[in-house]
């Protein structure tokens, strides 16, 4: 797998497809690099974010959260004003996160397969309403490049398993 740089935050995907971090097909809520003006409150080392860092799926509380590829869980963690309770995995290619859940039922260390329940969504963190936080980091990345070194998910993904807003 490598993926070739379109312009920063932006991929071409070579040999990299996720499945879906969640059950079912879900409504975009917020795409990667919207609303720019909120987000620049977030900072990582030190840099402001750009934009929204990742793509926000509506679903329901109490969604299954899946893996959307094998990997291993390095984070289960809580940010009250920000991800809420999220879990980190890192993959072969990078890592993944998924966030604003409501239960993580996996643990630091373990290894998880692709399509694996890794908990359910909820409203959880600085949120303003059910849904799914999704974002990727593509080795080699670098966390102040003002996206906190995540990378659009939506070349990643298969269409079907997807619903894009109607603004899009």
């Amino acid at each position: 797998f490598t993926a070739t740089p379109l312009q920063p935050g932006r991929y071409e995907p070579e040999g990299l497809y996720l499945s879906a971090p969640f059950q079912g097909s879900q409504v975009i809520t917020q795409l990667f690099g919207e609303n720019p003006d909120f987000y620049r409150q977030f900072v990582y080392s030190g840099v402001a974010l750009r934009g929204h860092n990742g793509i926000d799926f509506g679903t329901a509380t109490g969604t299954n959260v899946l893996a959307t590829d094998q990997g291993e869980v390095i984070y289960v963690g809580f940010e009250a004003g920000g991800f809420g309770l999220y879990v980190k995995l890192q993959h072969r290619w990078g890592e993944s996160l998924v966030a604003h859940m409501g239960r993580a039922d996996v643990t630091t260390g373990q290894r998880v397969s692709r399509g694996q329940i890794l908990g359910i969504s909820d409203n959880s963190g600085g949120s303003m309403g059910p849904h799914l936080h999704f974002g990727i980091r593509i080795f080699p990345y670098a966390r102040d490049d003002g996206w906190g070194g995540f990378v659009d998910p939506m070349p990643f993904m298969d269409p079907a398993d997807i619903v894009l807003p109607r603004y899009a």
